[in-house]
Order: C-alpha cells, then structure tokens, then sequence
C-alpha cells in the first residue's frame, strides 16, 4: 500500500505532538517496511543477521520528494535547492548542537537564525530513507540464489582469528567392570582447529539534493540493491572458494591441511578421489569414504550422515535424477559382457536407496569459482573438468563463516565540509565483517572426473 503525502503529513504531524513521538514514527515507517517489531526491536536470526519479516509497505511505495514535503513541510523544495545554501545552514546549526554548543545559537546566531525543530524534521527525514536504503541492501544481500549460508552457517566471534577449542573423543575406555572394580577414567586430551583473521566489506550510498529534488527514487534503490548484492556476492565467492578447496586454511593443533586429501592423511581423512557422478554408486562409494573415516586422536571410525549433494549447473539434473528415482534396475550377465551373455538377470526394486537422504544445491558461482585461476582462489579448471566436479558432505559440519558483526547500515549526516560542498543530504554505510573456515574436513568428500 502507498502513503500519500496527506496521510503521512497527517500521520507525521500527529505523532510529533505526543511523547517522544518522531521515535514512534520511525518505528512505524521501520515495522511497516518489515525491520522492526512494533516496540522498535531490530529483526535478527539466531546469530545475529539482520532479517526482513513480514511487511506492507515497501521502498518501492515512497517517493523521496513526496517524504521531503510530507515530513520536512512545505520548505522542503528551498533545502534541497542544488543551488540553495539552506541546507548548510541547518547542518551548522547541528554541529553546534552536536559539539555540545549552546542551543540558542539556533535562533540567534548571525547567519544561522534556524527553527530549532527543523533539523529534527531533516533528520527524520533521512532516517526514514535509510530504512528504505537499509531494505533494498537486505533485500539484495539475501538473494535466495546465495547458498554460502546453508553450507558455512555464521558462527558469532568477538575474536579475529582464533583457536576453536575441541575435546578428543575418549577412546576405547568403556569396558567391562568386575565387581569391586575402579571405574576406568576418561582421559581428555586438548585439541582445536586455528580460523583465518577475518576481513571487513564495506560500502556506502550517498543521497544528493538533487536525488531528493529532482526525485530519484529509483535511482537511490537500485544503488542500494546494488550494494547488498556486491556484498552479499564478495561473501558467496568467499565461501565458495574455501568449499572447493581452491582456499586452504584448515589448520589442526597447529598444522596446516588441505581441506581436501587424496590418501589417507596422518589424522584420518581421505575425502578426494576419482568418482564421475553417474548413478546411485557414485553415492555408495562416497558413502563408504565416509564410513571409513577415523577420528585424529583415538582412530576410531566417525558417525557420519551425508545429507547434501553439491554440483556444478551441468549436473544439476543427473543429480536429481539420481536421488529423486522411484526404481531401481540391477542387471547381471552370465558371461563376460551382456553382449554376449547366454542368459540375462534382470532385477528391480520400486525404490532408490538413497531416496529422501540428499538436497542437491548448485550455483553459478560455484562454476565460475571452479574456473577462476587459482590466484584468485579458483582451481583454474576446463570448463569440461569443472563440470565433472561435485560434493557430498553433512552441511554445516565442515564450514563456518566466523561473523565478528552481521550486515548492518548506519546513517551519517553531512557535517564536514567536503560532504557540504559535494551537496550531500546523508551517507548509508554498508559493511560486514567476517571469514569462511574450515572445522572438518571429515564431513565432506570432493569428487572429479
């Protein structure tokens, strides 16, 4: 639904004549636009990522000049003037608020002489449009396309880089006790896995006065959305790159790895092999790696559960094919080859052993990431080869994208000269920071031709 500029003027007007009321308002327009709950708390997951819940409102529903007249008030027109200096006025005047200086230099300074709720106006203002800059950058950061959470789910930490502490498995110690016996103890031995330092992207939106004059609404969402995109797409290549392996930075008890090994290594994982996904033993045989895979420090076997398949777009639909059939067909010769066989067996079962076990997930970026020269965290592989590479793991066991702080948005006010002369209104910051590592590498089995 759309707000006119009479019922948000009227709705503007009579919120700012109650307590605390151009809060209430933006809380509103925020829980409107679905980034807020109705007493003004942020929406987040579990680890702290910003979420867009239900709304109805959007930023496409707004006109930054009808906002302008609707909250501003008539004199909107004459501070967003390119060729006004109305607006620097007004920004003097809340520097000198800011920087704790006397509030009557509002009203009676040479040269400002400002009402002293008009920069609250401006300023609410622009905090209504950073609601809408804020939604289109979620908006676009969480395109359903990006898969990098479902494979690394974020994992909160104050810390950049840091040893993730374990305890190993306990060992063969659980055995049989005569009466009058001691209880055999159980022994813990440290062990931790080091994560890379993490890195911040960033990146920010200016509004112009000619943005809000000559009304560039469009305009404004686009490089929003933009922005949550090239953000959200920087993290995915990210992700992608340490999940293939053209990244390694496994370190365990202060070794480094590869993520993924060819033979068995000295602490028990062999996840890399020649297995071309053609029919439901390319599974199997994955499968069995993962049930020969043994801990580091007693040798026992793990309790590993595959649940997801991950392929390049050339094999998206093999993949499916394969874990989505509702028969399967076994066929024996009693020769050498079926060509040639005096007798043939033919077996079928209304069923796929594998059926319900595995989500096939696939993206372009995985491709283009598969492609890219190894310098750029890609394995340089043919467009042939890479289309034959594919992935088994129990997701969210491998990988983890150590979050020191979710996407967030924060607003600034011009009030330095250089943002004055450039004829900025107010400046969006985007950024998040964060990395990608790896936790086990015994959860996850690569796949080539």
């Amino acid at each position: 639904m759309a707000l006119n500029i009479i019922k948000m003027r009227d709705l503007y007007e009579s919120r700012t004549k109650q307590s605390n009321g151009r809060f209430r308002f933006l809380t509103e327009m925020r829980h409107g636009l679905g980034l807020c709950d109705s007493e003004g708390n942020d929406y987040r997951d579990i680890a702290g990522n910003r979420q867009l819940r239900e709304r109805h409102l959007r930023p496409e529903n707004f006109s930054l000049a009808e906002l302008a007249e609707a909250i501003v008030g008539p004199t909107w027109r004459s501070l967003f003037n390119p060729d006004s200096k109305e607006l620097g006025r007004y920004t003097v005047a809340r520097s000198l608020v800011e920087a704790g200086g006397d509030r009557r230099a509002l009203t009676e300074a040479a040269g400002i002489g400002v009402d002293p709720t008009a920069f609250l106006n401006i300023n609410t203002f622009t905090s209504v449009v950073g609601g809408l800059v804020e939604v289109k950058i979620l908006e676009a950061f969480k395109n359903p396309a990006f898969i990098g959470d479902r494979l690394a789910p974020a994992e909160p930490t104050k810390l950049n880089g840091q040893k993730i502490i374990g305890v190993n498995r306990i060992g063969d110690r659980g055995r049989k006790r005569l009466p009058g016996e001691a209880h055999t103890r159980a022994q813990f031995n440290e062990r931790w896995v080091l994560t890379p330092e993490t890195r911040e992207n960033a990146l920010a939106v200016d509004i112009y006065k000619e943005t809000v004059f000559f009304d560039l609404t469009g305009d404004i969402l686009n490089v929003a959305a933009s922005v949550g995109e090239e953000l959200g797409y920087r993290r995915e290549l990210e992700i992608l790159s340490l999940i293939i392996g053209g990244t390694n930075t496994f370190n365990y008890n202060g070794t480094a790895y590869n993520t993924y090994s060819s033979s068995l290594n000295s602490i028990g994982y062999f996840n890399d092999f020649s297995n071309p996904l053609t029919d439901w033993t390319s599974l199997q045989a994955d499968i069995l790696k993962f049930a020969r895979m043994q801990d580091p420090y007693t040798g026992k076997r793990l309790l590993i559960v595959p649940n997801t398949i991950l392929v390049n777009p050339a094999k998206v639909a093999t993949a499916n094919l394969i874990v989505g059939a509702t028969a399967t067909e076994r066929r024996t010769a009693g020769a050498s080859t079926q060509a040639t066989a005096s007798t043939l067996n033919v077996s079928v079962t209304p069923s796929n052993p594998y059926s319900g076990q595995f989500e096939v997930l696939s993206s372009p970026l995985l491709e283009q990431m598969c492609t890219t020269a190894a310098a750029d965290g890609g394995l340089a592989l043919s467009q042939a080869n890479a289309d034959e590479y594919w992935w088994m793991m129990e997701a969210g066991k491998s990988f983890r994208y150590m979050q020191n702080y979710p996407l967030s948005v924060a607003q600034s006010a011009p009030n330095q000269y250089e943002m004055l002369d450039k004829g900025i209104v107010a400046t969006y910051f985007a950024n998040e920071r964060g990395i990608p590592s790896v936790w086990s590498p015994w959860h996850i089995v690569r796949n080539t031709n």
